[in-house]
């Protein structure tokens, strides 16, 4: 779903970041408005006294913040001056950014920021002791003169990063700095980056920031920041303690007002903006979490009204808000360039045909695609802009694109760039299972026959169809005991994800028809896997009994092969659904979101668990408002790109009812599907079912490496399970995790971690950061290369497997390529 993220410099085992995705500054006729701004015209145009008038007319809003200490900038007394005798400077340098990437000809972003500074209205900074007390605030002590950024009224806009020198007093009674506070009375917000000071005597104390600086006259408390080092709460400097504390506790929200910009408050809600009744009863979709029949992690509170005649969903509006720290500028286009495009791709092969109102029929037509380009009808950018991209980047591309530009060009996907029909082979169908981007769900068979878990009034038996017969044809002469026994045998089985929406899949409309499919491989002497057979399942309908249909492997070219084709083309299906929905949106973004709302809110920057895991966030938040904006939201991309359609959002709720974070490390997944079995003689104590799989070999290697690492980080701080115990931020964020941010599965212990000793930590952590970057990469970077070439995984049936002696299966036997694509592509 990236379209939800896209990617990024990772190393994953130092633990740099992962994911992100670009976010773009909107305009400043854009932003003006929301902030009540009237926009600024260019300077040959406009005095200073109108800019100053309409700087002046930004929109004050108080927030709940509270700080012990505030910048004073109104001038020293006599008594003052003499108390700064023994002051002496501090000369460094501070690192932001004023404008994003896209920006850098907004001028008008420069002049009001130049305004501000020949008014006087400068960037304030101002740095707190450590160690040393103020009675009166009861927090540290600074010296009486606040600093301020050398900023360059005359400077124009300036691309990525921006170093201002500064010069603090400091007194060497006071000990040493460990934290500042930063004061913006510029009219617009700018990225600080960082902060490097250089004490005598003492060494550099660097500050990392990371943060967007909102205007004073949005948000008028000052800002406060940390130096690097990391304490527990029990070891914070006495002079740290209590803006420590109230750092934190402005970050919470109560559960009222709605989010406006320039708020940096966190807090939760259901996913109760996906569909808009009020425009559309089509449109009306199910409130997801708060409830046990549509349980779900939480997203970040917005507030937005709701809607009047359907007040439990939100209204939705044309952009979501996102909190300014989950959205980072970027400096050049290294930062995203192709990842960002493919990965949004796997979205615009199988989208942009539809869009342009054009259907595949022949793989020469497919594979021209790639040869030549996509030709675009005259206006289609117009109307291709419409249609927002979640990703700001892509959307800003695509506005770059000239409309006289009559093709759309696409880099030939590596499954076809050796042999452009390697997607049909039995064997490729096979290994994608273990190294495409979704091979997280193949197991190990622990029984035969397999049987579903359903309602059998509802959905009729649940054993499946396929028997001995048609394995044993396919499986090197062994009998189904003897496969079984020596664990040779593997499945794959959406049954359960998918039999209760088949039906009303099949009734949203005559052009999309799915089954929900088990697929059975085997093991060869060679160590490869093969495809033995496949059962697609219907549920009885309208009075008419259960469906189960199997099919085994067939020549090309032969009646047999045409239909084990197709039978694998629906399984493909299945799965492509299903690796979106549940491999990556569920069981990365949506599960992660929860983790990064307890993190800002219950962990103090200066905690080390904190400086350890939000890197690992970077800009998920903002992906996951993007997925909500126009990804998984009614009539979203995923919707109409996916054969699940309206019911994509729900299904992946229902598999949310039985996960358990406690299974998500890469361990305890592998052995839970059988994948992997204890044995002390073999790497990391596993032996794998499967020798080449590499999801799993180098996914152990990954696991345990995040594992160690997490293990001695956590060890510098925590001397003992006690010591864990004691953690009050630490017990905090945890419990608001469990009973909050995953509060639907709250009730049922076993899923969870119990965060009572140090070992424990360590699962926790190394499990967040495996979910966020490793598994994460497994099922996001590949998108392109498996799924750029649509007939190797389509993401739409459109047409079920005729029945022999009807009219289609006549149209079968006679073009089974037509009929193929008839069946996967845009209907004509």
């Amino acid at each position: 779903m990236e379209a939800m993220r896209v990617l990024s410099k990772t190393n994953l085992i130092s633990g740099s970041s992962i994911p992100h995705t670009i976010v773009i500054l909107t305009s400043v006729r854009e932003e003006s408005n929301q902030l009540g701004l009237s926009h600024l015209p260019s300077l040959g145009k406009t005095s200073l006294f109108s800019l100053q008038r309409s700087l002046g007319s930004l929109r004050c809003r108080r927030s709940s913040r509270n700080f012990a200490l505030k910048i004073d900038i109104h001038r020293e007394s006599e008594k003052v001056k003499k108390e700064r005798l023994n002051d002496y400077d501090i000369k460094r340098e501070v690192m932001l950014q004023k404008v994003s990437l896209f920006s850098v000809t907004d001028y008008s972003t420069a002049v009001a920021d130049g305004v501000s500074e020949l008014m006087g209205n400068r960037v304030y900074l101002q740095l707190v002791s450590s160690d040393q007390v103020d009675p009166k605030t009861g927090s540290g002590k600074t010296v009486s003169e606040p600093a301020y950024l050398r900023w360059d009224p005359w400077g124009g806009p300036i691309p990525g990063d921006t170093r201002y020198k500064i010069i603090f007093k400091w007194n060497p009674a006071l000990g040493l700095p460990g934290a500042f506070l930063i004061k913006n009375m510029h009219a617009r917000e700018f990225f600080l980056k960082s902060l490097t000071i250089f004490i005598p005597g003492q060494g550099q104390i660097r500050f990392h920031c990371n943060s967007w600086i909102a205007p004073s006259k949005l948000n008028e408390n000052d800002r406060v920041f940390f130096a690097n080092k990391a304490f527990l709460p029990e070891e914070t400097p006495i002079g740290l303690r209590i803006l420590r504390e109230m750092d934190m506790k402005s970050l919470h929200g109560d559960g009222t007002g709605e989010r406006k910009m320039g708020d940096l408050i966190y807090d939760y809600d259901v996913y109760n903006d996906l569909g808009q009744p009020d425009k559309s009863p089509q449109l009306r979709r199910e409130v997801l979490g708060g409830s046990q029949d549509f349980p779900y992690p939480r997203r970040c509170r917005t507030g937005r009204p709701r809607i009047k005649t359907a007040p439990e969903f939100e209204t939705r509006t044309s952009t979501n808000f996102v909190l300014p720290d989950e959205r980072l500028p970027y400096s050049d286009f290294s930062d995203f360039g192709a990842n960002t495009i493919v990965a949004f791709a796997n979205m615009i092969i199988p989208t942009l045909v539809t869009v342009f109102d054009k259907a595949f029929k022949t793989m020469d037509e497919v594979n021209e695609l790639y040869r030549s380009g996509l030709q675009i009808p005259e206006n289609s950018h117009k109307i291709h802009r419409q249609h927002k991209s979640p990703l700001q980047i892509i959307q800003r591309l695509v506005e770059e694109v000239e409309d006289d530009i009559p093709f759309i060009n696409f880099n030939r996907p590596q499954i076809v760039e050796a042999d452009e029909y390697a997607w049909r082979d039995d064997e490729e169908f096979a290994r994608q299972t273990l190294a495409g981007v979704n091979p997280m769900v193949i197991q190990c068979f622990q029984k035969f026959l397999p049987s579903g878990n359903l309602d059998e009034k509802v959905y009729g038996p649940q054993k499946s169809a396929i028997t001995a017969q048609h394995i044993e044809k396919n499986i090197e002469g062994l009998s189904m005991d003897q496969a079984l026994a020596s664990k040779r045998l593997f499945i794959v089985d959406y049954y359960d994800a998918f039999t209760p929406y088949v039906e009303r899949i099949n009734k949203i409309s005559d052009d999309v028809k799915t089954y929900a499919s088990r697929t059975i491989f085997f093991l060869t002497k060679e160590g490869t896997l093969k495809p033995v057979a496949i059962e697609l399942c219907l549920p009885p309908i309208d009075g008419n009994p259960a469906v189960r249909k199997v099919f085994t492997p067939g020549k090309h070219g032969t009646e047999e092969g045409a239909l084990w084709q197709l039978a694998k083309t629906h399984a493909k299906s299945n799965d492509a659904g299903y690796h979106q929905l549940v491999s990556h949106w569920l069981r990365t973004h949506c599960v992660t979101e929860p983790f990064i709302i307890a993190t800002r809110r219950q962990l103090s920057k200066m905690h080390p668990v904190y400086k350890l895991l939000i890197p690992h966030y970077l800009d998920t938040m903002d992906i996951n408002q993007a997925a909500r904006q126009s990804l998984i939201n009614a009539a979203g991309i995923i919707e109409q790109g996916f054969t699940p359609g309206r019911y994509a959002s729900e299904m992946s709720s229902k598999v949310y009812k039985n996960w358990k974070f406690n299974e998500q490390g890469l361990p305890a997944d592998l052995l839970i599907r059988g994948m992997a079995v204890p044995d002390s003689k073999a790497p990391h104590s596993l032996k794998l079912m499967i020798e080449d799989y590499p999801y799993a070999v180098d996914g152990l290697e990954i696991w345990f490496a995040l594992k160690e690492w997490v293990s001695e980080y956590l060890s510098l701080y925590y001397k003992d399970d006690a010591s864990v115990r004691r953690d009050k931020e630490l017990q905090a964020w945890w419990d608001e995790i469990v009973n909050v941010g995953h509060g639907d599965l709250k009730d049922d212990p076993s899923r969870w971690f119990k965060m009572d000793s140090l070992d424990e930590a360590t699962h926790v952590i190394t499990t967040i950061i495996w979910t966020t970057s490793a598994h994460h990469a497994a099922v996001n970077f590949g998108q392109y290369s498996y799924r750029g070439y649509m007939p190797n995984m389509p993401t739409m049936s459109r047409r079920l497997i005729p029945e022999k002696g009807t009219p289609d299966y006549d149209e079968l036997l006679k073009d089974p390529e037509g009929y193929f694509f008839s069946t996967v592509s845009s209907p004509t």
